[in-house]
């Protein structure tokens, strides 16, 4: 089994890119989405966060809700509250990635979209890594009409991560989203394609 693990920054196409391997049958294993599944219904994990920012946790008659917006907005504009977050649900995303995994060893690739790929050091337990790319201005514009977000809240996001150029001394396959989806798709093939070329001929 081949594993390719996908990451770029926040608005740089990582999510697109995901889709287009879904697209093309291969597995994925969406970092994104597992963390939403357990702050939406995780009962151990929301009540470990209400007694942390107990005005991120909505109490009603019929359950407790995490507001999510409420949550970034914290742990961006702090590091040492970022930490606390991600170790209550790393090793979570972490055993669902696990069974991911053993679920679909028989297939040839599988994609893991994660996010913070470098910055969690997965990318060594990846065969290659696909990192989206675009200008800093269609970034920005891409993010800024997501809902609930500001443009310091981008700045926060953005800084949280490595920067393009650090992630460059990896040496990962760096897909430019800047050209539209029919450009990406075909840097999607071609490097799929150079994958496979390079197991079958070259071990």
């Amino acid at each position: 089994m081949i594993i390719i693990g996908i990451t770029g920054s926040i608005g740089t196409g990582k999510s697109t890119v995901s889709k287009m391997f879904k697209l093309l049958k291969i597995p994925i294993f969406d970092s994104d989405l597992i963390v939403k599944k357990i702050l939406d219904r995780n009962k151990h994990v929301i009540e470990k966060i209400s007694k942390i920012w107990p005005d991120v946790v909505i109490s009603n008659q019929m359950q407790r809700k995490i507001d999510k917006i409420v949550l970034s907005d914290k742990i961006f504009k702090n590091k040492e509250e970022r930490i606390k977050l991600e170790n209550i649900i790393h090793p979570l995303v972490e055993k669902e990635r696990k069974t991911f995994l053993l679920n679909y060893k028989k297939f040839g690739i599988v994609g893991l979209d994660i996010p913070l790929l470098y910055e969690t050091g997965m990318d060594k337990k990846c065969d290659y890594v696909f990192l989206m790319n675009t200008s800093k201005n269609i970034q920005k514009k891409r993010v800024l009409k997501r809902p609930n977000m500001t443009k310091k809240k981008f700045e926060l996001i953005n800084n949280a991560q490595w920067s393009f150029e650090r992630k460059l001394k990896e040496r990962p396959y760096v897909i430019n989203t800047s050209f539209g989806k029919k450009i990406t798709f075909i840097l999607v093939l071609f490097y799929l394609l150079k994958i496979k070329f390079r197991v079958k001929y070259c071990g």
